[in-house]
């Protein structure tokens, strides 16, 4: 239907049928060619969005899509099933630079209010190669919108050590950034599968970005790469609520702990955030870190399950200030090796000493099996912990190295 005929016909509606009962927004189908979608309108994603308008519904039937799309107006983009079959995959042929200046196979940029549900965004045919062009899966870019129910994957780079700087790295799943420090975006990761990333399930950066990432799997690889490696990754200002996810990275493996600390992966990370992130009911494993906290005041990290850690510490706190840190559950931290001493690391919740943290709340934690249950700086309140299996209870981190005894059973064995 043309621009000017829908515009008649919404004319006609109104008067016809009155103002407050009329349903804004026309819903296309689009169509791979000779693949059964009966009713389809458009055979390509970027043809159904160069006619959408605001409020717009873009159905997108089951088939692959060789596409790079770019969404500027808030629509709804959605996979659909057909005939018992309900995958459509957005997956670019080869994955180039937009005029953006980054590779991301859907960007939604300038806009708000759209709606990314139910797709495959498969990001593997790119020719990435270093930290200056990012790449992603999905990039919002000075927009906001909601990822819900999809897959998104092959983020990799071709060669994974072309980037190796720390932060913010390359190769997200999701990504929500924005140019300088004005505007306000919000965005929503909710129920997805997002996995075979370089660098970050998902990353959130930039002052004016609030985030809620909530009941994810996202599934990583760890220190094998080379490369450091995060599940959710909030920075620079952001806010917002990470809960609910399921995050699994990979261990240390034959990657020695001194060389597995410089390449750690980690489950959930803020660096530099905005007041009162709350990250709760996560469940974490196979990490250097589960949680780790570079920056922020008021953080809630409560209700985590954390298991099998190695290199830091279940939750590792950083100039935190004024945190909650509770309920949380954390097993099996270690080897229990010299390095745990040697690095002030192994412990259940570590608030490390001489990082600026003060005054966070430790209390109602549960630690099984490392090498000391809870960590703390002398301003901390600490509360009752529930600490088992650990060869230290609670260690004084501002006494360190001093107090910080050396990891032998008794008896005298390592």
């Amino acid at each position: 239907m043309s621009t000017c005929k829908r515009i008649n016909w919404m004319v006609t509606a109104i008067f016809s049928i009155g103002i407050s009962n009329i349903s804004w927004g026309s819903t296309y189908v689009v169509g791979a060619p000779n693949t059964p979608c009966p009713g389809a309108n458009f055979s390509t994603i970027g043809a159904a969005l160069n006619v959408a308008l605001a409020g717009d519904t873009i159905e997108v039937c089951p088939a692959t899509y060789p596409e790079q799309v770019v969404i500027t107006k808030p629509v709804t983009l959605v996979g659909i099933a057909w005939n018992n079959v309900g995958r459509a995959v957005i997956q670019p042929t080869t994955l180039t630079v937009n005029s953006l200046g980054f590779m991301a196979v859907v960007t939604v940029a300038n806009t708000s209010g759209v709606t990314i549900s139910n797709l495959a965004i498969d990001a593997s045919n790119n020719t990435a190669s270093g930290c200056t062009v990012s790449l992603s899966g999905i990039h919002f870019y000075n927009a906001s919108g909601s990822v819900l129910n999809s897959s998104i994957s092959g983020t990799q780079l071709p060669n994974p050590l072309s980037c190796t700087t720390l932060f913010p790295g390359n190769g997200s799943g999701v990504q929500a950034d924005q140019s300088g420090t004005a505007g306000s975006y919000t965005i929503t990761v909710q129920g997805n599968s997002i996995h075979d990333f370089a660098r970050n399930g998902v990353l959130v950066n930039g002052a004016g970005q609030n985030a809620t990432v909530s009941g994810n799997s996202i599934t990583g690889i760890g220190p094998s790469t080379g490369v450091n490696q995060f599940g959710v990754f909030l920075a620079n200002g952001a806010v917002g609520q990470v809960t609910g996810n399921n995050i699994t990275q990979g261990n240390c493996g034959t990657v020695s702990i001194d060389n597995c600390i410089a390449i750690r992966s980690e489950g959930v990370v803020l660096r530099s955030v905005g007041s009162g992130v709350v990250i709760a009911n996560n469940v974490i494993s196979n990490v250097q870190a589960g949680v780790f906290v570079n920056g922020a005041t008021g953080p809630q990290v409560t209700g985590n399950i954390v298991s099998n850690v190695d290199a830091l510490s279940g939750i590792h706190i950083q100039g935190s200030i004024g945190g909650l840190y509770s309920r949380n559950m954390v097993f099996h931290v270690g080897p229990l090796t010299t390095d745990t001493s040697s690095n002030e690391e192994g412990c259940g919740i570590n608030d490390v000493s001489g990082t600026s943290s003060s005054a966070n709340t430790i209390q109602l934690n549960w630690v099984n099996d490392a090498y000391c249950g809870v960590a703390y700086v002398t301003s901390d309140i600490l509360g009752a912990n529930y600490l088992n299996n650990t060869l230290y209870s609670t260690l004084n981190g501002d006494n360190y190295p001093d107090t910080f005894p050396p990891p032998v059973e008794p008896g005298g064995h390592l």
